[in-house]
């Protein structure tokens, strides 16, 4: 049986907490267009609909969103997937800034999360070390892009593929023990 274990890693450490302009990635306006217009083909693909982006769309914090995300792991393991899926969709779909506190508890209680108690554990530092630990086995495997699978102890794809060719990488990760 191939276990998936959802680990975090945020790409953008540097980002302030109210965010930033996509611009500050530094593409020049038409590459940047180019570049979400191929996500959004791609994630349509996937039957994702991916909220348009501009240069002025914020470019989110996710530090506390995936400090959320760990929380939540741990926690309420039941719920967890949920969360994650709602937390895609609000930042993708709805483009919405998850890393503003209001929002991230909205999505959580909408998950069936108590925000509350999720919000205390994030003051006192919960999920904080799992960050860490996370971005050093990131840089480890020269892990630089999300997402990002590892397919048993040595094989990585990087970057948005069709689920039949991760589905693929996963069997013959199974395959191979």
């Amino acid at each position: 049986m191939l276990e998936v274990l959802w680990r975090p890693f945020e790409i953008h450490p540097e980002v302030p907490p109210a965010g930033l302009p996509l611009s500050h990635l530094g593409y020049e306006p038409a590459e940047l267009k180019a570049m979400m217009e191929h996500l959004r083909r791609q994630a349509a693909a996937e039957g994702i609909d991916f909220a348009p982006r501009s240069p002025d769309s914020l470019l989110v914090n996710t530090h506390r969103a995936l400090a959320a995300g760990v929380w939540a792991q741990t926690e309420a393991p039941e719920r967890f997937e949920a969360f994650h899926h709602a937390l895609f969709s609000a930042n993708f779909t709805e483009n919405r800034n998850i890393g503003d506190p209001a929002v991230l508890r909205a999505i959580a209680a909408g998950a069936g999360l108590d925000a509350a108690r999720m919000d205390a554990a994030l003051e006192a530092g919960a999920g904080e070390a799992d960050l860490r630990e996370a971005a050093a086995a990131a840089r480890r495997r020269n892990i630089t892009a999300v997402p990002a699978f590892v397919f048993g102890d040595s094989r990585v794809i990087v970057g948005a593929h069709p689920a039949a060719a991760l589905v693929q990488a996963a069997e013959r990760a199974a395959a191979t023990g």
